[in-house]
C-alpha cells in the first residue's frame, strides 16, 4: 500500500526527511514516533500528498502520486495537527461541503451515524467555533471517515481529548482497523496511549533508524529513550519488511468506485461554502463595503466637482476605490482560508486545483460586483450623475472579474507569508493597470454619452486581459498551493 525509495525533503539548506526506505502492507496498525523536529508530520504530509519528495519515489496504492493524485485521494483519510474545519460553518455543512467534494450521492446517510459517533448530534447546527478543542477534534475524525477510506494517516490525534474520549478514539481505530483499513498513526508520547499497534518506526532528525515488530507495548518506552540516546536501532532495523498483518475481516465499504464530481460541481461547492460563510460572518464584505464607502465620500467632499467636471473624475474615483477595497477581500478570504487549514483539506480531497481556484476566484468576484453596485449608486446621488449607460454591464463584469481572477492567484502566493497584508498589494497593483485604465476608459466614454462604439477598443483591451488573467491562473494555481 505504502513504498518510499530513498525519500529526502528538503526545505532550503534543511533536510526534514533523509534517504527513508519504508515498505506498509494493506491492513496493517504501524505507530510513527520520535522526537521533536523528527520528520513525522512531513512524512504523513507526503503520504497524504500535500508535499512532494525533494528526491526519491513514492508509491501509494501501487500508483505514483504526481499522475494519479486524486484517485489517491479518494481512499486516504488524513487527521492532522489542525482539524481543517471552517469555523464559521455548523458542523452538518463542514460534513456536507466535504461530502460534495468527494462526490458522496449518500451525505446525509453517512453524516448522521458520524455525528451521532462523534457525541455532536445536538448540536450539530452549531458553529465549530463554539466548540470546545476535544469537539473540534472528534468532529475532524468524522471527516476524515466520512468517505471511508482504507488508509487513515493520524497525526497526533489524542490532542485535546480527554481519558473518556481517548479510550473511545482508540475503541474506534482497533475496531477500523479490525474492519481491514491501514493506520499510520504519528506521536512523540507514549504516556497513557494504548493503542495496540503492530508496528513502530522511530525517526530522527529525518532518517528512519528503526523499523520493527512493537512487541510489548509497556516495554517499548524503555527501548525508545535506548534507540534515540544511540542514535540506532537494537534490535537491528527491520526497514522495509511490514510486520504480518493480522487477517482483517470484511473491508469497510469505501466509495473508492463512484465516479467523481463534475468539474462545476466541484466549484459549486466550493462557492456554496464560501457564501454560507460570509452570510454567518459578513467579514469580508463588511470590510469591503465599509472601505469603499468611506473613500468614496472622501473623495466626493474633495473634488466638490458637479457636471461635465465630476464625469471625467468619477470613473477613476470609482475604479481606484473599488481596487482598494478588493485588496482588502482578497487578502482576508485566503487568509482565513489559511488560517483555518481549509485550504490544506480541499487540497486533501480528489478536487481539482484549477476547480479550487474557480471556486475562489468566483466568491471574490461576486463580492466585488456587489461593493461595485454600491459605490455606483452612492456615486450617482453623491456627484448627481447618470452612470448606468448601455454597454456598462459588460465593463463591470470583465472589469472586477479580471481583477478577481489576478487577485485571487496573486493572493494565494502571498497568504503563507508574513506580510501578507503588504506583498499583496505590492504584486497586485501593478499587475492591474492595464485593466484599470482600461476600465476607466470604457467607464468614462460610456458616462459622456460617446456610446459603446467609443470604448471598443478599451472593452476588447478588458477581453484580451481576463483570457490571459484565467490562461495564467489555471496553469500555476496548483504549483501555488503545493508545498
Amino acid at each position: 500500500m505504502i513504498e518510499f525509495r530513498g525519500v529526502t525533503k528538503a526545505f532550503g539548506a534543511q533536510r526534514a526527511l533523509v534517504g527513508v526506505d519504508l515498505s506498509i502492507g494493506a491492513g496493517e496498525w504501524v505507530a510513527l514516533t520520535g522526537p521533536n523536529g523528527a520528520g513525522k508530520t512531513t512524512l504523513l504530509r507526503i503520504l497524504a500528498t500535500l508535499a512532494q519528495p525533494t528526491s526519491g519515489s513514492v508509491r501509494l496504492f501501487g500508483l505514483n502520486p504526481r499522475e494519479h493524485g486524486a484517485q489517491i485521494r479518494r481512499q486516504i483519510g488524513y487527521l492532522s495537527h489542525r482539524t481543517l474545519l471552517y469555523p464559521d460553518l455548523s458542523a452538518e455543512q463542514n460534513l456536507r461541503f466535504y461530502a460534495r467534494c468527494y462526490g458522496l450521492n449518500d451525505s446525509a446517510a453517512r453524516i448522521a451515524p458520524l455525528l451521532e459517533q462523534a457525541q455532536l448530534t445536538a448540536r450539530r447546527h452549531d458553529l465549530v467555533a463554539t466548540y470546545s478543542r476535544g469537539m473540534q477534534q472528534r468532529l475532524a475524525l468524522a471527516r476524515v471517515l466520512l468517505h471511508a477510506p482504507p488508509l487513515l494517516l493520524l497525526d497526533e490525534p489524542y490532542t485535546g481529548l480527554d481519558t473518556f474520549a481517548a479510550e473511545e478514539l482508540t475503541a474506534q481505530l482497533s475496531q477500523l482497523h479490525g474492519a481491514g483499513c491501514t493506520l499510520v498513526l504519528a506521536t512523540h508520547t507514549w504516556e497513557g496511549e494504548t493503542f495496540p499497534a503492530q508496528r513502530a518506526l522511530i525517526l530522527q532528525r529525518g532518517r528512519l533508524i528503526h523499523d520493527a515488530p512493537l512487541g510489548e507495548r509497556a516495554a517499548f518506552p524503555a527501548l525508545y529513550r535506548q534507540v534515540v540516546t544511540q542514535g540506532t536501532s537494537q534490535p537491528p532495523v527491520n526497514a522495509g519488511v511490514p510486520a504480518a498483518p493480522e487477517a482483517p475481516s470484511a473491508a469497510p465499504e469505501a466509495p473508492s468506485s463512484a465516479p467523481l464530481p463534475g468539474f462545476w460541481r466541484q466549484v459549486g461547492a466550493i462557492l456554496a461554502k464560501d457564501l454560507a460563510a460570509e452570510v454567518h460572518t459578513r467579514e469580508l464584505l463588511s470590510a469591503m463595503g465599509v472601505f469603499a464607502v468611506l473613500a468614496l465620500l472622501i473623495f466626493s467632499f474633495a473634488l466638490n466637482m458637479q457636471g461635465h467636471a465630476a464625469g471625467a473624475a468619477v470613473p477613476g474615483v470609482l475604479w481606484t476605490t473599488l481596487a482598494f477595497a478588493g485588496t482588502l477581500g482578497l487578502s482576508r478570504s485566503l487568509a482565513r482560508e489559511q488560517g483555518t487549514g481549509g485550504l490544506e483539506g480541499m487540497l486533501l480531497t480528489p478536487v481539482e486545483r484549477t476547480a479550487i481556484f474557480a471556486g475562489k476566484a468566483l466568491g471574490n468576484w461576486l463580492l466585488m460586483l456587489v461593493v461595485a453596485l454600491v459605490l455606483w449608486l452612492l456615486s450617482a446621488v453623491l456627484f448627481n450623475l447618470v452612470l448606468w449607460e448601455a454597454g456598462m454591464l459588460p465593463v463591470l463584469l470583465l472589469g472586477t472579474g479580471g481583477y478577481a481572477v489576478v487577485g485571487t492567484l496573486l493572493a494565494a502566493i502571498a497568504v503563507n507569508t508574513r506580510a501578507r497584508e503588504v506583498l499583496l498589494p505590492v504584486l497586485l497593483l501593478p499587475l492591474l493597470i492595464p485593466l484599470l485604465i482600461a476600465a476607466v476608459q470604457a467607464t468614462g466614454g460610456l458616462m459622456q454619452g460617446l456610446g459603446a462604439a467609443a470604448g471598443g477598443d478599451w472593452l476588447r483591451l478588458l477581453v484580451v486581459y481576463n483570457l490571459v488573467a484565467v490562461a495564467v491562473a489555471l496553469l500555476t494555481f496548483g504549483y501555488v498551493v503545493e508545498e
